[in-house]
């Protein structure tokens, strides 16, 4: 009998040891997959309360999963006036298209000439490295001399002078007139043979500040560094730089989820925290800032910081389309008390620039990378004063993510270093920082996946108060975290940077005046209001992230979209373009979606005779697409749609250019742009 059930028996054991091992190297494979997704949960900074969802430990971007339903919240903001849907930075279908990028150097070679600043004299001394130089003659009797050409402002132009060669030896004093310069040495008796050209921005020291400003507590102005990038929604903050964001979940900060843009790109966004104005109102109350002269009259910021017995500074890198100057005449009075434009532009025509591989803006200009200039100048500006007086200072970069949304990640430690010098620096023991954005990516792969619409609408915002701040005003400590996913704008900041410098008194004993264009905004030191809509926070319904849209895939709702694209033309014909910009005629719709009731049925709504749309479509010339947010009417075929607020979702640089005007390169395909014939 047992002979006879040996085989059979043989057999069994033999499924059981087999068993065991399969469910062994399956029990590793989930501890595998439940390890990574911890290390990708940490990453990602998930946790069980939502007051930690944002603590993530440095790691690579590439190792994160998915965040699971279980684990992350439903909403960025919810209430009954608002519900701002949560979207996962490590989706599925955002990390198939996303591209971590590794960090270049534009240079491996010390500097020949460095501008040490010695506190004790309160100067700059221009520092030849003799060594290096010696190095480069590859001759160790051979001469060389060194030169520098200041840099000055040309006010009629809002651009540069170059002022004539200046040759000094070591350790040469540099006049405390002279803000930025270009340096370079070269080979005794030849001119051309030169060893290295470089270009500084100097924060020289100015007078001491003015009597009576108290240092106190009770009196105290704090600090104001705004620490900006372009392009950079909150979502991939978290996804392409996972350092910074790490850091910027750091204690005394608040990040501000609700925070909703309230135009397209740079110039709207900042002309609503700088003026309290959309571009449009600004242009109709205050003046035409088309025409020159008209931004100096602007009501901005810097101006109230300044009256506030402030320093002021203001950089931006990429002069070629900087804020106040693409499209648009820029200052005729040097607008803040340091200002990079002028010293950027003559560096940038100066010395040789370089694009890294996947860049469209300048990367390197000189030895150094780009955005550099600004934020060497935004260290070495707190670095000078923040001990003594008051500061404020905008430093905006868009050298490194205007153009593509996987480029941060290329400077994830290069962007902290900065930060932790700050912090190293004791700034951050000082001054409230504003590490902001002005909208989220606009154009490319990112805008069509189905977070898209959330990504460009979303932009980072955090804002860090120092312990003394918070020790001083604990309600406004409190009220800023209670805000923290609550609706919030532009205006807002606007009002807040306001309520800041009234910290202490301001000279006239009177309040300043609030944001002109969002009755209903408020500082973000006070609890804003739980059921706020868009309307009360001055964003425009295209813009708005608060009310849900379904898709419909009715034949019916196809109507929509040419109307929109007649609209366009009608347009274009309005601003006498039609002989150079070409006729779009629709090629096909991505989608056409229907805005719904927050206490609606998601799964029953019904058609109605008017109703808000958003239509997404392609046009054939140049297959440019387009987004639009329309009332459409069902009985009488009508749309009305605003043109200028209809967003254009590709790269229209080098498709437009027989127009100047801002606006209209969205909507102008110009005639001698177009791709072929057919898209004629």
């Amino acid at each position: 009998m047992l002979k006879l059930f040996h085989p059979i028996l043989k057999w069994v054991c033999l499924c059981c040891v087999a068993a065991v091992l399969i469910l062994s190297l399956s029990s590793q494979t989930a501890d595998t997959q439940y390890q990574r997704f911890n290390k990708a949960a940490k990453v990602s900074g998930l946790a069980s309360s939502s007051e930690s969802l944002d603590e993530e430990p440095v790691g690579s971007t590439t190792d994160c999963l998915p965040e699971t339903d279980e684990v992350r919240p439903s909403f960025f903001v919810e209430s009954a006036r608002c519900k701002i849907p949560y979207v996962d930075p490590f989706e599925a279908e955002a990390m198939a298209i996303f591209e971590p990028q590794q960090f270049e150097t534009c240079s491996n070679e010390s500097a020949l000439v460095t501008p040490i600043y010695d506190v004790s004299r309160q100067r700059y001394l221009l520092v030849i490295n003799e060594t290096l130089a010696s190095e480069k003659l590859n001759d160790s009797e051979a001469e060389f001399n060194c030169y520098y050409q200041e840099i000055r402002r040309d006010r009629q132009h809002d651009s540069y002078k170059k002022m004539e060669r200046k040759y000094f030896s070591q350790s040469y004093e540099v006049p405390l007139h002279v803000r930025g310069l270009m340096v370079a040495c070269h080979r005794l008796g030849n001119e051309s043979d030169v060893l290295q050209a470089d270009a500084y921005s100097l924060v020289q020291y100015l007078s001491p500040p003015p009597p009576g400003l108290s240092l106190e507590p009770a009196k105290r102005k704090p600090s104001v560094i705004m620490f900006g990038i372009d392009s950079l929604s909150r979502i991939n903050l978290r996804r392409t730089m996972p350092r910074v964001s790490r850091f910027l979940a750091g204690s005394g900060w608040y990040e501000l989820q609700g925070y909703n843009k309230i135009g397209d790109n740079t110039f709207p966004n900042l002309m609503a925290i700088l003026t309290g104005y959309s571009k449009e109102s600004a242009q109709k109350k205050v003046c035409d800032w088309q025409k020159k002269g008209c931004l100096d009259k602007m009501p901005l910021l810097w101006k109230d910081f300044r009256n506030a017995s402030y320093l002021t500074a203001f950089a931006e890198d990429e002069p070629h389309i900087e804020t106040f100057n693409y499209m648009r005449p820029g200052f005729v009075e040097q607008p803040t008390d340091f200002y990079l434009r002028p010293h950027l532009k003559a560096f940038e025509s100066g010395m040789d620039t370089w694009k890294c591989r996947n860049c469209s803006s300048k990367y390197c200009i000189g030895r150094r990378i780009t955005s550099s200039y600004v934020y060497d100048l935004a260290r070495d500006f707190a670095r000078r004063f923040v001990d003594e007086r008051p500061v404020w200072g905008l430093f905006w970069s868009n050298s490194f993510s205007h153009d593509s949304f996987q480029m941060p990640s290329k400077m994830d430690d290069y962007v902290l270093q900065y930060l932790l010098d700050f912090e190293a620096d004791g700034v951050l023991e000082q001054s409230i920082v504003v590490f902001l954005s002005d909208h989220g990516s606009r154009f490319g792969r990112l805008t069509a996946l189905s977070s898209g619409f959330l990504e460009e609408r979303l932009p980072a915002m955090f804002l860090y108060l120092p312990p003394w701040f918070r020790d001083q005003y604990p309600d406004y400590a409190r009220a800023l975290q209670l805000n923290r996913n609550r609706l919030t704008s532009n205006y807002d900041l606007h009002n807040t940077l306001k309520h800041i410098i009234e910290l202490g008194g301001t000279p006239d004993g009177a309040a300043l005046p609030r944001a002109a264009d969002c009755p209903k905004c408020q500082s973000l030191f006070l609890p804003v209001d739980e059921s706020r809509s868009c309307e009360d926070a001055g964003i425009p319904v295209h813009f708005c992230t608060c009310v849900p849209f379904k898709r419909l895939r009715t034949q019916w709702a196809r109507r929509i979209a040419p109307l929109v694209v007649r609209r366009i033309n009608e347009y274009l014909a309005g601003r006498n373009l039609s002989n150079i910009c070409a006729e779009l005629t629709l090629k096909y719709i991505h989608e056409t979606e229907i805005q719904i009731g927050l206490d609606q049925s998601f799964d029953d709504v019904p058609v109605a005779e008017v109703a808000t749309y958003r239509t997404m479509f392609k046009v054939h010339q140049n297959t440019a697409d387009f987004r639009a947010t329309v009332v459409f009417n069902n009985l009488t075929e009508s749309v009305e749609v605003q043109v200028p607020t209809i967003s254009r979702l590709d790269r229209y640089e080098k498709v437009s250019t027989c127009v100047d005007d801002k606006t209209d390169k969205l909507y102008c395909l110009c005639k001698r742009d177009l791709k072929d014939e057919h898209s004629r």
